[in-house]
């Protein structure tokens, strides 16, 4: 019989890629800004100090999603919560004035997949139990 541990590994899965991937978008723009804001379209502002702080920003919210990463059936409102946001930002970097497509599909293919597994995972879990 699987476990809540195994039914949960998918969504594990995609949190991780997720994670990883916030953490390198994140270094990227808080060590080379410029250079990520030129590939992605959107003008380089100067300073540079706000652009710098939404890479650091990217780093946290990725370490925050790391309970529902490891343990998503007891961190279930952190799992939820990482599938809200991620459909936020995506909406926000859709309607945000250049619109940054990229991002937001970055942002809205996550919160998909995310939404997802999370569903098959959890609805599996509960038909397991008597």
């Amino acid at each position: 019989m699987p476990t809540s541990h195994d039914t949960f590994r998918s969504f594990r899965r995609v949190m991780q890629v997720g994670i990883a991937l916030n953490v390198l978008f994140g270094l990227w723009l808080w060590w080379w800004p410029a250079s990520l804001l030129g590939i992605l379209g959107a003008g380089v502002p100067y300073p540079l100090t706000w652009v710098r702080y939404t890479g650091l920003a990217m780093l946290v919210v990725g370490l925050l999603y790391l309970p529902a990463a490891l343990a998503p059936l007891h961190n279930r409102l952190v799992a939820l919560l990482s599938i809200l946001f991620r459909g936020v930002f995506a909406l926000f970097f859709l309607f945000a004035a250049g619109l940054l497509w990229l991002p937001a599909l970055y942002e809205a293919l996550l919160a998909v997949l995310q939404g997802i597994t999370f569903w098959r995972a959890w609805r599996a879990d509960l038909m397991a139990k008597p």
